[in-house]
């Protein structure tokens, strides 16, 4: 199944004022920018075949690396209809650019649950108290079962194509999803995300500017080695792995955990695990990893930081781990957040404890923002 991911940027925003909200800058690039990385790292998963970028004629900037870019319409459906015509994906994520903390997990969400000939929205349930005024009168407004649409929305492309070329410009739709639901598509949701708000006014703007502001930043590193030994689970990231040989540890000797927590902890100026996890401390004994990291993260948290992204690089002689990456990154997605994370996996080229198949080595850095 191919797909396409499609930035519509082509709005004017006015009710911000001043320039158009999508091209104002936002922790140093443009408000569009945020959303076609998030686009490039669904493409990087192979989760996105093309990435379509709608810009108004007058603001095309220089060629998008990995994008391709179109000019939108006097509307939003003839916008959308632009990018449709664009591509020939089976199936399309048209997303607004003024929503700019959209994550890959949402994105992944989406795709999962697409079927292939249904429509698919993020919603979230509505928490606020309801009023209407009607008549000069302030009446409660029940809000069970009232949900806040969001984008990305996953599409069909060539149904949606269609229903847009017979609709436009004369259809009255606030998106895609309620025209598709006009005219009688089964529409599926997903949970939605409260941090992916749409930018409209000023306390938005704000807002985004304390999400995506430069505040203090910090890099920190984290190393750890584990022999390798016969008879123990070879764990990493929280992932069993098929071996003979298993680290030997304290604790589960998740050498990949270890390495995360302590560059972040490092980062935040906290103790490293020796110190906060003694392996002299028996309540440690075969210790889950995984929950040490999401312990260090917690604390580092409590200080105010937040994860901006962790880098680890693992070598190891055998056994090869490329088919257990995506199992790994997942894994420690999980505690550390979708999309803020690489981890790389190199051969010991038979050099050293590591090329000898004796131990496992490994180096992470951790950038922390607050």
């Amino acid at each position: 199944m191919s797909r396409a991911f499609v930035i519509l940027a082509a709005g004017k925003g006015t009710r911000l004022g001043g320039e158009p909200k999508q091209f104002r800058l936002l922790g140093g690039r443009s408000v569009w920018h945020w959303s076609l990385e998030t686009a490039r790292r669904l493409r990087r998963e192979k989760l996105v075949d093309r990435i379509v970028l709608v810009l108004p004629p007058q603001m095309t900037p220089a060629l998008p690396n990995g994008a391709i870019v179109v000019v939108g319409g006097a509307s939003r459906a003839l916008s959308v209809l632009s990018a449709l015509r664009a591509c020939d994906e089976d199936e399309v994520l048209l997303h607004d650019a003024a929503r700019p903390f959209a994550s890959v997990p949402l994105c992944r969400r989406l795709i999962a649950a697409s079927t292939g000939k249904n429509a698919v929205a993020p919603l979230l349930p509505e928490a606020n108290a309801l009023k209407k005024i009607e008549d000069g009168r302030i009446e409660p407004l029940d809000r069970d079962g009232v949900y806040i649409t969001q984008t990305p929305q996953l599409f069909p492309r060539a149904a949606l194509r269609e229903l847009l070329e017979n609709a436009a410009p004369r259809a009255e739709f606030k998106d895609e999803a309620e025209l598709w639901l006009q005219r009688g598509g089964t529409l599926d949701w997903v949970a939605g995300e409260s941090v992916n708000f749409k930018v409209t006014e000023g306390g938005d703007w704000e807002m985004a500017q304390k999400i995506a502001g430069e505040g203090e930043i910090r890099t920190g590193l984290g190393y750890d080695v584990h022999p390798l030994v016969p008879g123990r689970k070879l764990i990493l990231g929280g992932v069993s792995v098929d071996s003979a040989l298993g680290l030997d540890g304290h604790s589960d000797a998740d050498a990949l955990a270890h390495a995360a927590a302590d560059a972040v902890l490092s980062a935040a100026g906290l103790p490293d695990i020796g110190t906060l996890y003694p392996a002299g401390d028996e309540k440690f004994k075969d210790a889950d990893s995984m929950a040490l990291l999401r312990d260090a993260l917690a604390k580092v948290n409590a200080e105010g930081w937040r994860l901006e992204w962790l880098s680890a690089v693992l070598t190891l002689q055998t056994p090869r781990l490329a088919s257990w990456k995506e199992a790994i990154v997942r894994s420690l997605e999980t505690v550390l957040g979708g999309g803020r994370l690489s981890v790389t996996f190199k051969s010991g080229e038979r050099v050293g404890p590591a090329g000898d198949a004796q131990a496992v080595f490994v180096w992470a850095s951790a950038t922390l923002r607050r």
